[in-house]
């Protein structure tokens, strides 16, 4: 287990400013950057009609095209049925973006710095990973989502964290690992426990000292503070937990474990995540610091799984998001089903969080949206509960007019 030094490791990553001339996002005007102030308009109406109609309690939406800010707007409420206005500021529960704010860029930052390498055996890392014919799967599949592991595995029944931690580790495998894309939580619920043993502390305080911190994202965290609480968006009732979530991760097997799994358990607001969007555009960079190399950004967001079509798996919106080709963490651009709608670049990727949070970035067009929402776990999660959640937050049609807004292209 490595020794974990956050000072160290924050220091290593500051560099002199001069770097990207979109090194910073600043508010802009729609037309200075290409777009359309009526369009832009459009697309903001739409989220509004759809708050108004029910479909879900409230949401901060921001726009940015080559570093400037073009549109950041609140709607409805942080709790649903309360008066309780959605501000710019409020934090929301993020759930499976966390895979890319935190998960697999703190890997990434490993691998630069040889603490990890892509090839590394995670039975090496988690105890007890390599029951079952897991020896032999790596970093690398974990990341790119092709471990062989199931999509997920709870064990609400056992109170036991420990206990549930080894059950995760020596869960049996459902394919070859590295013959197909199984989106899988479980997955990089133990990729957070390999980060975990290779820094000696938890994702939490690394993806601080080595991600948030150096970018000033001051309001991303797993476990809010109760500080933060009255500026947190509610998501939906925990029939376990008694009560409507605020401020705790929604699924219920990443809360029984405490909160800061790899999978799940992350809070921000859309300002923070435009900053960590940018530093993703400018190649690793953002306000005169380095979090990631060029070449580790331009690996994340590659196509990592070759040997899977486009064409045999983006054949319905939850097909797309289990099946379909992925980068390291994030999900890629395709032409049917993508969450992202179907006007973004080929070069697109994005991320999908399962309480209605969005965010997709177009290198090639230099714009990026997100789109975070407390509509809150599709009950039950399955394709029905998927589909109905996309359609009421309609995240494809945010970023389809976003695209739309383009006048340049």
């Amino acid at each position: 287990m490595a020794a974990f030094a956050p000072a160290a490791l924050s220091t290593r990553v500051a560099e002199a400013h001069g770097g990207p001339a979109h090194d910073e996002l600043v508010p802009g005007s729609p037309e200075r950057v290409g777009l359309s102030s009526d369009r832009i308009e459009d697309v903001f109406a739409r989220i509004s009609r759809r708050v108004t109609d029910g479909l879900f309690p409230g949401a901060v939406a921001l726009i940015a095209r080559r570093g400037k800010i073009v549109g950041h707007r609140a709607f409805g409420t942080r709790v649903r049925g309360q008066d309780e206005p959605v501000t710019l500021d409020t934090l929301f529960d993020l759930l499976s973006i966390t895979k890319v704010l935190a998960t697999a860029t703190s890997a990434m930052i490993l691998v630069q710095d040889r603490v990890l390498r892509l090839n590394d055996r995670v039975a090496d890392f988690v105890p007890g990973f390599a029951a079952n014919g897991k020896a032999a799967v790596t970093v690398r599949d974990m990341l790119r989502y092709t471990s062989g592991l199931p999509l997920d595995s709870q064990f609400l029944d056992d109170p036991d964290a420990d206990r549930v931690w080894q059950r995760m580790a020596e869960a049996p495998l459902e394919y070859v690992p590295g013959t197909q894309v199984l989106y899988s939580d479980l997955t990089y619920r133990l990729l957070g426990r390999v980060i975990e043993e290779a820094t000696g502390t938890d994702l939490d305080t690394f993806a601080k000292a080595r991600i948030w911190g150096p970018l000033r994202m001051r309001d991303t965290t797993f476990n809010p503070s109760p500080a933060l609480i009255p500026r947190t968006a509610a998501t939906g009732y925990s029939e376990l937990r008694g009560r409507v979530v605020r401020g705790e991760v929604q699924d219920d097997q990443d809360y029984a474990l405490g909160g800061i799994v790899g999978c799940d358990g992350v809070f921000s607001t859309a300002r923070d995540i435009a900053v960590f969007c940018q530093m993703m555009l400018n190649g690793g960079r953002y306000g005169g610091v380095r979090i990631l190399s060029r070449q580790a950004v331009d690996a994340l967001v590659a196509n990592q799984t070759p040997r899977v079509r486009a064409e045999d798996t983006d054949v319905s919106p939850l097909a797309n998001l289990l099946l379909a080709p992925k980068g390291y963490g994030w999900e890629l651009a395709t032409r049917r089903f993508s969450n992202g709608g179907m006007r973004l670049g080929k070069t697109a990727y994005g991320k999908a969080g399962g309480t209605g949070t969005f965010l997709w970035i177009d290198p090639r067009r230099e714009l990026f949206g997100v789109l975070l929402t407390n509509h809150g776990l599709p009950t039950p999660f399955d394709e029905l509960g998927w589909n109905r959640m996309l359609d009421a937050v309609g995240s494809a049609e945010f970023f389809d007019g976003i695209v739309n807004a383009v006048m340049d292209d």
